[in-house]
């Protein structure tokens, strides 16, 4: 059986937002074409309420689902399930009283949901042979409830079945340093550990249990490990072989540059430099991400460097970020508050969520509702509700 492997699509991410459309489009319709049954690690949507129009895209993508003829393939599920499967991500989590956006995908009938639980199916081959296939699905959550979780559901494999347990969450085995789980903690026997969450592909074999992260299908974190293409995954349950098919995505090339003791100017020139060494002229519009570190010289001010004309001067030519991590005071606290979130895979609304309450606790306004003023804030038609809740809430207090 040859099973196609999506994760992490970040439909509607709003930097590269075309960009998440298009290359989960392909990503999905080629898999669908090539492959028996589809998974999906989670994390279709990049937030937990997507935009109407973004949900429309998705279903017009994930609908290439219902035209394929998965009759001809000889795969069913034993249950009568759609051979598209998924689970949710952190991105797609939200309350168990509350709807998830997977949760609509399934009631419109474009995927199996398969969070928190085990689905079967079988396909019939040519001499006859009836191949079976279970996927034990883990809903991407929080990385401290995630043992307890396993415990809850204790899937074990089933027997004459090819078996997947299929998650959403950091695994240390990958992110050492992170919050997480390793692949020593999950349940024993399942013949593939597929994982998504984390964004760059990594197939891991240890101690008998063999782990596939297929990564993203676009780039979001513009981190170094991101400048490989990004990927769907073809598996051959027969021979267990795993094959990256990489997509059309937009090219991204990551640089760093380090001064010491030096003035805004050379500053500039040395930029402007490794910006030129990292493009390429066959390349439309390449997303260029470069860090800018060290010392600057005694008088000069990190907040007086002028990245402007830069940005000006290179618009046309590639999608720029400059990171400016120079000397200042207080940085390095910074950026380790900010690493240790993102360790502990906080999506970044929820890093914003966090950094506000931070900023409100011990002020009048600690009392927000930061959650609610977030969530109803995605939408424009929302901002009269907002304050005129605030105002209800502001009129309690006094």
């Amino acid at each position: 059986m040859i099973v196609g492997i999506i994760s992490d699509t970040h439909i509607g991410y709003p930097r590269f937002y075309e960009d998440s459309i298009a290359q989960a489009r392909q990503a999905f319709q080629e898999a669908c074409d090539k492959s028996d049954l589809i998974l999906i690690a989670g994390d279709i949507f990049d937030t937990k309420t997507p935009k109407f129009e973004v949900l429309a895209k998705a279903m017009e993508i994930l609908s290439y689902g219902k035209k394929v003829d998965w009759k001809s393939k000889n795969i069913k599920g034993e249950n009568g399930e759609h051979p598209v499967v998924a689970i949710h991500g952190t991105h797609d989590r939200r309350s168990k009283e509350m709807i998830n956006p997977v949760q609509l995908l399934e009631g419109a009938g474009l995927i199996t949901n398969t969070s928190d639980r085990m689905v079967m199916f079988s396909k019939t081959n040519a001499d006859g042979k009836t191949e079976r296939i279970a996927i034990h699905g883990v809903g991407g959550t929080t990385e401290d409830t995630i043992r307890q979780v396993l415990n809850k559901l204790n899937f074990k494999p089933v027997p004459g079945a090819y078996n997947i347990l299929m998650l959403h969450q950091t695994i240390t085995d990958v992110i050492p340093m992170a919050d997480g789980i390793s692949l020593d903690e999950l349940p024993p026997g399942f013949d593939l550990y597929l994982c998504g969450h984390i964004h760059k592909r990594v197939v891991i074999n240890k101690n008998g249990k063999k782990l596939l992260i297929p990564g993203s299908t676009v780039i979001t974190q513009l981190k170094k490990e991101e400048e490989e293409p990004r990927a769907y995954v073809l598996l051959d349950t027969e021979t267990n072989e795993i094959k990256f098919v990489d997509l059309k995505s937009r090219p991204f090339h990551y640089g760093e540059i380090e001064v010491k003791e030096m003035d805004g100017t050379y500053v500039l020139a040395e930029l402007r430099k490794k910006i030129d060494s990292l493009i390429n002229e066959k390349e439309e519009m390449p997303i260029i991400r470069v860090i800018v570190k060290g010392t600057l010289k005694q008088g000069v001010k990190r907040e007086n460097l002028n990245f402007q004309e830069v940005y000006k001067d290179y618009e046309e030519k590639c999608m720029l970020q400059i990171d400016n991590e120079l000397d200042e005071q207080g940085l390095k606290e910074k950026l380790d508050s900010l690493r240790k979130m993102y360790e502990q895979k906080l999506s970044v609304r929820e890093i914003g969520i966090e950094s506000i309450k931070k900023k409100l606790s011990g002020t009048e306004a600690n009392n927000i509702d930061v959650e609610f003023l977030m969530n109803m804030l995605q939408d424009d038609d929302n901002i009269d509700l907002v304050i005129e809740e605030m105002m209800k809430k502001q009129e309690r207090k006094q």
